[in-house]
């Protein structure tokens, strides 16, 4: 994740200056971060500061509880969720040797607990007595020489030309304007001494600082180094993503190309099936109603046969009738052979009739027959084509 970094360590020291003497501020030694929100600035109602790394020998690595990403809640007892590295910063460092209550978050457990650690750390006491040691004995000896300067002043006074010496006025005042600059030397002498201190304490820092940030900078460098590394793995593995996305949607687009084929075909061969559904139902509604006309033929000859079997029945009845009759009418024989004779010709016309239904019935029997058969055979032939067209 990008972020926001500064270093809050007691190597780096800032200096203010007061008439008497120069006061020193420092950090608990921690280097902090905070993660970009989304619309790229820092800080939050929610967001957290936390350790990106502890300074060696600072008061944190001292102390040894503080752990890298390790969050910063509370500073004095000042609630600083949602503060930026800056401001919370400016709550941290304080006087050197002060001391500032730290409450932290546990990165691993969530866990909270609180330090008191000293701001700065033990090389920044000794600087600055070692500073003032310096200070003391050069002051020392820069008054000794002071005085050495004006004892030997009256002393080179003897040696001045007689009109010098002559005019006492003119000497007083020579001797007034001599302790003048004296006493302006020896104050100039005095600021120069300490600002020298200061200017040798302020390099000492500097010096410290700036081997901590170049040594910042080599890391970042290498940060930077494999980051670039992984932008560097992360498009060639974008390239090749894009490569497997070009092929599966060639892939693709021959799979679509292929079902469209595969779909027109099966719309055909369903078009055809349909078409022949129809051309078979309609040839077998024509062969039902051919087979109807038939079974109304077959019906009707069948009736027509009854009814004459039915008058021949009849006739053979009266036939016999005629016949029972003819013993009786025996004594009326010209009645009985003119009724005998007339019984003759309708039995003749009679059989002349039954021999033609006779016929009938056998030619309609023997057509039912062929039909019946030629209905079935045909059939049973196209049956075996179409069931032959489709298993091919």
């Amino acid at each position: 994740g990008q972020g926001n970094m500064d270093l809050v360590s007691s190597s780096m020291l800032s200096r203010s200056w007061t008439n008497e003497q120069p006061v020193g501020l420092a950090g608990i030694g921690l280097l902090m971060q905070q993660d970009f929100k989304q619309d790229g600035e820092s800080g939050g109602p929610h967001s957290k500061v936390f350790i990106k790394s502890v300074v060696h020998g600072g008061s944190c690595h001292r102390d040894g509880v503080v752990q890298e990403g390790d969050k910063i809640l509370q500073v004095n007892g000042e609630n600083v969720v949602g503060y930026s590295v800056a401001d919370i910063r400016e709550r941290i460092v304080g006087p050197i040797g002060s001391y500032v209550r730290v409450v932290f978050e546990k990165a691993s457990s969530g866990e909270t607990f609180e330090r008191t650690l000293m701001r700065g750390n033990p090389q920044s006491f000794e600087q600055p007595k070692a500073s003032n040691d310096i200070n003391s004995s050069q002051m020392l000896s820069r008054s000794m020489d002071n005085r050495l300067l004006r004892q030997s002043l009256p002393g080179r006074s003897t040696l001045l030309p007689p009109s010098v010496s002559a005019n006492d006025t003119e000497s007083a005042r020579l001797k007034s304007k001599i302790i003048e600059l004296e006493s302006q030397l020896v104050s100039t002498t005095d600021e120069l001494q300490r600002t020298k201190a200061l200017l040798e304490n302020d390099r000492f820092t500097n010096v410290r600082t700036a081997r901590e940030i170049d040594a910042i900078q080599r890391k970042n460098k290498e940060q930077v180094l494999e980051l670039q590394s992984l932008l560097g793995k992360s498009e060639q593995n974008r390239r090749e993503l894009e490569s497997q996305l070009s092929n599966s949607k060639a892939r693709e687009e021959e799979f679509h190309l292929a079902f469209n084929r595969a779909k027109e075909e099966t719309e055909a061969r369903e078009n055809y099936f349909a078409e022949l559904k129809r051309h078979y139902d309609e040839s077998r509604s024509q062969l039902e109603r051919e087979i109807s006309a038939l079974r109304d033929a077959k019906t009707d000859t069948e009736r027509a046969r009854a009814m004459a079997e039915e008058k021949a029945g009849k006739m053979q009845a009266e036939l016999n009738t005629m016949k029972q009759k003819e013993k009786d009418r025996r004594e009326k024989e010209e009645t009985v052979r003119q009724m005998l004779h007339e019984s003759e010709m309708k039995l003749l016309e009679a059989r002349k009739l039954e021999e033609q239904v006779r016929a009938q019935s056998n030619n309609l029997y023997l057509a039912i027959t062929q039909w019946h058969k030629d209905y079935f055979v045909n059939r049973a032939n196209q049956d075996l084509e179409l069931e032959q067209y489709f298993h091919a």
